[in-house]
């Protein structure tokens, strides 16, 4: 191989500038073309700018022109159902008129006030037990029409009436404790006529085991000899087992203690614990002195006003240290009504008035006895007690969706964090379809044998319609809420109420294409800011059954996203994330979902019979009101 010849030191210096120089030319080669793609990208951000105030100048004008159009629609919307309520309300009025009831009208709030003054001005100090239980049931008709008020309130969004029923609910419930207070005080005044065994103790017990209200008393009428006391009100079936412990923190005083039941308690969604089963309060009370006969006179001695029912504190912290209270705890069990979903592991809490919360401190050995429903446990204070469990147990909801099953009949489902919910939504309301549980039967089913031809339910008996949100406010009497409250997504993470306009907006709009629509939670609704919201829709004439959860599927569904003032079609799809928010091809935003099909960019042969469907008649106004408090 021939050997190279080496190149010259000038050869070299000219290599070198000829490469630098193809360097410069190639340098500024590219810093002319960054400069010209960063001026076509500043041109493309202005026009996409000027595009963008164009179209929301554009989007602006339509959506007001359009306004005029949805009040228009939504006014014919809230005539029709004035016109059918004012129908239904004339007969639920004649049927209080000829009922022949004494109750006051709670639409007026005078005459709740007045009611209320009346009893407390009634109340006597010789109130007797069964006096008292008696107007606590006629308070509590009261109330089931207060909450019958409450509901259509939350039906309707009215936050104020809402508080203003709760604040009455509330008064009335305290009365009704009032008046137990004052028969118990009347019951201890004159204990010595009550009939005692051979070691001067008192047993008596009002109501049964299934009464909303139910009252057990023992009375020891002696200041000494007390052992520790195992007490049985079978008859109500609640049961106590009293320490020693009890007297020696009483001395001095001859004692009773009371048992009062109720199905309600006194929290009323202070604390992020709500009851269920109804509350126990026990509570520890001094025997007024006897009365003496003096020369043919009965000398007894009052008590002050206001002093009349005197409650004891256990444990007496004033005169006994906490480790001995602790040492000696009470036994109490009591029956949970049959209509109450309990945990096979529940927690039982007493209310602490002073902090306003539910406080577990100083109970322990909870037992739970699902076939007789009898639940016992040991406290180290006499307080009230209720089972107890978080108000978001059920939440957040991991899917849900609706589809027509019928005319004017939709199956909703409802996959919370404990069961899978079936309603079934017609123009007269809402029925409970599933699951079929013991304890649901009496929100699925009406009381009795139903008629022929009605017959579903067990032993003939008729399903249960309601309002939405009264049967949703017995499913949480039962221990089942599924009415959250903007609070409760406090204690779930990565949850944000969503803005009250959007949600008024994304209800009523999708309340009127239900009868036509499959309509289906979206799983990227919960990353979306308050101001929008996500769902699903796919038409189902055919009333066919499709999984909104399949894959498969996905794009049979066309998303929808709501704003406080509009909506519209946008790209979205469940298996792609992030949320194409991305408004779908040839569509942009309206005032209201009817309007979004009303322009739609390419409408099929059928489009004028749609629209006419999914206008709001007479015929179909109820429907559309008992679905849209739901999605």
């Amino acid at each position: 191989m021939p050997k190279t010849k080496k190149k010259s030191k000038k050869q070299l210096e000219d290599e070198l500038q000829k490469a630098a120089e193809e360097q410069r030319r190639h340098e500024e080669k590219e810093r002319l073309f960054k400069l010209e793609e960063d001026a076509l990208a500043a041109h493309r951000e202005r026009l996409e700018i000027e595009l963008e105030g164009k179209n929301r100048v554009l989007e602006a004008e339509r959506l007001e022109e359009e306004q005029e159009i949805v009040a228009r629609m939504k006014g014919e919307r809230k005539r029709c159902l004035d016109y059918e309520q004012s129908k239904l309300q004339e007969k639920i009025e004649w049927q209080k008129f000829v009922s022949c009831t004494s109750r006051p009208n709670v639409m007026f709030e005078s005459e709740i006030t007045t009611y209320v003054t009346m009893v407390r001005e009634e109340k006597s100090d010789r109130e007797s037990m069964e006096s008292a239980i008696e107007k606590c049931k006629a308070a509590e008709e009261v109330v089931g029409d207060l909450l019958e008020l409450y509901c259509k309130a939350c039906e309707e969004g009215d936050v104020i009436r809402q508080d203003w029923c709760m604040h009455y609910i509330a008064e009335i419930r305290e009365l009704e404790i009032e008046l137990i207070d004052a028969a118990t005080a009347h019951l201890l005044l004159y204990i010595e006529k009550q009939e005692a065994n051979t070691y001067s103790q008192v047993y008596l017990q009002w109501g049964n085991a299934i009464d909303a209200l139910k009252v057990g008393f023992w009375g020891h009428l002696q200041s000494k000899g007390f052992r520790a006391k195992s007490i049985e009100h079978s008859k109500i079936q609640i049961g106590l087992d009293l320490p020693k412990a009890i007297q020696m923190q009483s001395a001095g005083h001859c004692i009773g203690v009371r048992s009062l039941y109720t199905t309600f308690d006194g929290s009323q969604g202070k604390d992020s614990q709500m009851g269920i089963g109804g509350m126990i309060r026990v509570d520890l009370l001094s025997i007024p002195p006897f009365s003496k006969k003096v020369k043919g006179w009965t000398i007894r001695q009052v008590p002050a006003p206001g002093k009349e029912l005197m409650k004891l504190p256990y444990p007496n912290t004033e005169h006994t240290t906490a480790s001995t209270a602790i040492a000696a705890p009470c036994k109490i069990d009591y029956k949970v009504p049959a209509h109450v979903l309990v945990s096979k592991s529940p927690v039982v809490s007493w209310w602490d008035a002073s902090l306003e919360r539910w406080s577990t401190e100083g109970i322990s050995e909870i037992t739970w006895e699902e076939d007789t429903r009898k639940i016992s446990f040991f406290t180290a204070r006499l307080a009230s007690f209720s089972i107890t469990q978080e108000r978001h147990i059920d939440l957040p909801y991991k899917a849900w969706n609706m589809r027509p099953c019928d005319d004017l009949t939709v199956e909703l489902t409802v996959q919370a964090a404990r069961y899978e919910l079936r309603f079934m939504i017609s123009e007269d309301g809402l029925r409970l379809k599933g699951p079929q549980m013991p304890e649901l039967l009496d929100v699925m089913f009406e009381a009795g044998s139903g008629e022929a031809g009605g017959l579903s339910g067990p032993s003939g008996r008729r399903p249960r319609v309601r309002s939405p949100a009264t049967l949703l406010n017995e499913l949480r009497e039962c221990g089942l809420n599924l009415m959250p409250k903007n609070s409760d997504a406090d204690q779930l993470e990565g949850y944000t109420p969503k803005h009250p306009e959007t949600q008024a907006r994304a209800y009523s709009d999708l309340s009127e294409i239900a009868a036509y629509y499959d309509i289906a939670s979206s799983v990227h609704n919960k990353d979306l800011p308050a101001e929008r919201a996500l769902v699903r829709i796919r038409e189902n004439e055919l009333h066919e059954v499709f999984n909104p959860m399949d894959p498969d599927g996905d794009a049979d569904y066309q998303a929808l996203m709501f704003f406080p003032d509009k909506c519209c079609f946008v790209q979205s799809l469940e298996g792609i994330s992030p949320c194409r928010e991305a408004m779908a091809p040839g569509h942009v935003t309206h005032s209201s979902l009817y309007l979004c099909f009303d322009k739609h960019p390419s409408p099929g042969s059928a489009h004028a019979e749609q629209l006419q469907r999914l206008e709001v008649t007479t015929s179909t106004v109820r429907f559309v009101e008992a679905v849209r408090p739901l999605p």
